[in-house]
């Protein structure tokens, strides 16, 4: 992480006691509690931004989660879901990625609508962008789903290539833009499957995980402050202006 960056969440993924329960004699073997150790999720704020929303104070975030597998395993899906709880009325302008990308890759592009948007970049990257210190652009290897446009709830599905069968890439980056600036406050909730690759790529067991073993400890606290006044060329470093 760089100077700019903050570490918001470092978890453990423990069972999911609901999946559990509905395993069946006829289902996959379920991985053994021992070998989920090391099964855990990174959650780092890479921006936080101001903008002018024509005239109204907007703010956009910028979040990288990263899902480290147990030695041994593979995630094949997950699912990162932000709800926003304050301020009150508080809901999502737009949110990236929300269709599945490219494998090429991209940059995210930002309006002054504050609308998202995804542009290839021409191959080969150009030596002016392999700059990883400025996150100019980003690759994304599985496929995703967002959704949450005008509600307060962001939800990002993954799930792995069905031929590759390589799990979902270590670092999902995620970015929503929001129609206030101060403090925002909110919860994260995670879920993750779990596969342990047997003869032939085929599966020989799994299982379905979750953030906080207990119901209460479920949504992590997600709070963040959109400062007032912009950070000297910080969007230009994240995103593709238009």
């Amino acid at each position: 992480m760089n100077e700019k960056e903050m570490l918001l969440l470092d978890a453990p993924f423990v069972p999911d006691p609901d999946a559990d329960q509905e395993l069946g004699p006829a289902d996959l073997e379920a991985i053994a509690d021992e070998d989920l150790k090391g099964s855990r999720l990174l959650l780092v704020r890479r921006a936080i931004e101001p903008m002018d929303l024509e005239g109204t104070p907007a703010g956009v975030v910028q979040l990288a989660c990263t899902f480290q597998p147990a030695e041994g395993t593979r995630f094949t899906s997950a699912q990162f879901r932000l709800r926003l709880e304050s301020p009150a009325g508080i809901r999502i302008i737009d949110l990236a990625p929300r269709n599945e990308p490219d494998a090429n890759p991209v940059e995210i592009t930002l309006d002054k609508k504050g609308q998202l948007g995804m542009k290839n970049l021409p191959l080969p990257i150009e030596p002016s962008l392999e700059i990883s210190a400025s996150k100019k652009y980003l690759r994304y290897h599985c496929k995703v789903q967002g959704s949450g446009e005008g509600t307060n709830l962001a939800r990002w599905d993954f799930r792995e290539n069905p031929d590759r069968r390589d799990g979902i890439a270590p670092e999902q980056v995620l970015t929503l833009t929001v129609p206030v600036v101060g403090q925002v406050r909110g919860s994260v909730m995670v879920s993750a499957r779990l596969a342990r690759s047997g003869l032939r790529g085929g599966f020989e067991a799994i299982r379905d995980l979750i953030l906080g073993a207990q119901p209460s400890a479920r949504f992590y606290p997600m709070n963040f402050e959109i400062p007032a006044e912009p950070s000297s060329g910080v969007l230009a470093r994240f995103f593709r202006l238009g």
